[in-house]
């Protein structure tokens, strides 16, 4: 034991520590004494760890629980793991030690308190881990992670970077037909002369409100899409973002207002 490194607290095999008696309640020679809990189910117990220039110390494995019953009267002692060349002897220093511990401490109503209160409950203990693991050097460098990782999603989400540029206002993604009626579209353009400047949104379900609607002139370079009235552009997809984009091709929607009738010069 004394080429073991100073033990710091925590977990230690299947026990958490947790308040250590002070050393004039347990004397000297006998080691550091805890009120611990059983991180699997719970259950109280204390843990003590042998001084280290103590002339006793632990040389083989043993798990053991002890029972005591009033009526019919009877004590046992219950072996749940030796070691395959276990030696008595052992087992009985061992028993004489815990029996040492309890003695020292049989007066204190804590240690009484601690020993006879109901196990920790499943939910308590998974938080007391949690925090314990927070706590620790690789719980600090994971949140850390994590902070600068929601760090950086809520800034590219501000910014737009993760999803490219944003459509112009009024620009419509994936509508249908009574939903396309509804809505005024983000640009179009004019049969009758007029500039077809270039300016992608999935092809709507059908006609904006403002869209010339079938039938369509194809004198004109109009193409009928879903009831609505389009202008093929020579630019292939990937379309401009006010542009809707159609198997393979870019479009642009006939404005209705191309279509009012016109004045007859005489």
């Amino acid at each position: 034991m004394a080429d073991e490194p100073p033990f710091k607290g925590g977990k230690l095999g299947p026990f958490h520590l947790g308040r250590r008696y002070k050393h004039k309640d347990v004397g000297a020679g006998l080691g550091r004494l805890y009120e611990a809990h059983n991180v699997h189910t719970g259950n109280a117990a204390l843990v003590l760890m042998p001084d280290r220039h103590a002339d006793w110390e632990p040389t083989e494995d043993w798990r053991l629980s002890a029972s005591s019953h009033v009526s019919p009267p009877y004590v046992a002692l219950e072996v749940e793991q030796a070691p395959a060349s276990g030696r008595l002897p052992a087992l009985s220093e061992l028993l004489d030690l815990l029996a040492s511990a309890v003695e020292r401490v049989e007066q204190k109503a804590e240690a009484r308190a601690h020993l006879t209160r109901e196990p920790i409950g499943l939910l308590r203990r998974w938080r007391g881990r949690s925090l314990r693991w927070l706590r620790s050097r690789r719980g600090l460098v994971t949140m850390g992670l994590a902070t600068v990782a929601l760090g950086m999603g809520l800034w590219l989400g501000f910014t737009g970077l993760d999803r490219g540029l944003e459509p112009e206002p009024g620009a419509v993604h994936g509508v249908g037909a009574e939903a396309a009626a509804r809505l005024h579209s983000p640009a179009s353009v004019g049969t009758d002369g007029q500039s077809m400047a270039a300016i992608a949104y999935p092809m709507p379900g059908g006609p904006f409100r403002d869209q010339a609607k079938a039938p369509c002139r194809p004198k004109h370079g109009e193409v009928e899409i879903n009831g609505g009235c389009w202008v093929e552009l020579a630019k292939r997809p990937p379309c401009f973002e006010t542009q809707a984009e159609y198997q393979g091709k870019c479009y642009l929607p006939v404005s209705a207002a191309t279509r009012k009738p016109q004045s007859i010069l005489p």
